[in-house]
């Protein structure tokens, strides 16, 4: 665990290389991390390094961003720590970034997703950084089927649907087309999950957007038309214990870039689990409750 620190990656004198290198080894130690481990990293300083590495776009980027999903994966003092060092605004730069990769703006979903797991009073810090219409095209990758779409479309598309969930429950500002987009990639990424449990969580999310848009909220009605088209019945949504979400294994990552989040289907059936939230549930008082 110490030797990626004393590396000249923590003095910032580091080689392309030598980044590469040291955020490959710590995105290892962090992916199976007791929550004990994850603490002697922070403490150690790890989150200020991978900023450091972040500055670059390459693969040891993606390391770092991968990384921090790791982190925050099931480990509140992570997902706390990581906003209190800022690095959901560089993971929403990355996310932006037209030279990042494909890769990168995966993990840097992904992370943020894990991130804004962290409970109503936080999420508005990363709402802050994020606008809601750039998560849009995120949502609808490709028509499954065509050759252009690949494991990772699948991948950010339900990262980006869980991510905006999870942003719904703070106070964004939309307008109705907005909100209408929104909804129509949520229904696209709902119908897409090959998970129940994933359809769940993002069926929260479709049926708050419908409330929002009949109410006219965000700056004007939407057809009756639109919301019954929309209205998708789903089912309802049940009360679940999210941090026992499996991704299953990667199959799109090669020797440099080790598996970090699913498999060409999400819930593969390998060992990692994600911890999707919403991690809010409605009470009779109208409240939200941390679960």
């Amino acid at each position: 665990r110490q030797a990626p620190f004393h590396s000249p990656a923590q003095r910032g004198e580091a080689s392309r290389d030598e980044k590469l290198a040291a955020a490959r080894a710590l995105k290892f130690l962090a992916f199976n991390a007791t929550p004990e481990y994850k603490s002697g990293l922070i403490e150690a300083g790890l989150f200020r390094m991978l900023l450091q590495i972040m500055d670059d776009s390459g693969t040891a980027a993606e390391h770092a961003a991968s990384c921090m999903y790791s982190m925050a994966r099931e480990h509140q003092p992570s997902k706390l720590e990581l906003l209190c060092v800022a690095a959901h605004r560089k993971l929403v730069e990355k996310l932006r970034s037209n030279a990042a990769s494909k890769q990168l703006q995966l993990n840097a979903c992904a992370a943020l997703y894990a991130i804004s797991c962290a409970g109503k009073p936080h999420v508005a810090k990363v709402v802050a950084e994020v606008e809601l219409r750039d998560l849009t095209p995120l949502l609808n990758p490709p028509s499954a089927g065509r050759e252009e779409r690949t494991a990772q479309d699948e991948q950010m598309q339900l990262f980006a649907a869980l991510f905006v969930v999870n942003l719904l429950h703070a106070k964004v500002k939309m307008e109705a087309y907005e909100a209408q987009s929104l909804l129509e990639g949520l229904g696209r990424a709902h119908d897409e999950a090959g998970e129940a449990q994933a359809r769940d969580i993002i069926n929260l999310g479709i049926k708050k957007l419908q409330k929002r848009l009949a109410k006219g909220g965000g700056g004007g009605k939407v057809p009756t038309s639109s919301l019954k088209r929309l209205s998708l019945s789903r089912g309802t949504s049940r009360k679940f214990d999210s941090s026992s979400y499996n991704t299953g294994s990667s199959t799109h990552s090669d020797g440099a870039n080790p598996p970090s989040y699913g498999g060409e289907a999400f819930g593969g059936g390998g060992a990692e689990e994600v911890s999707p939230a919403p991690h809010f549930q409605k009470r009779k008082s109208g409240l939200f409750r941390k679960r």
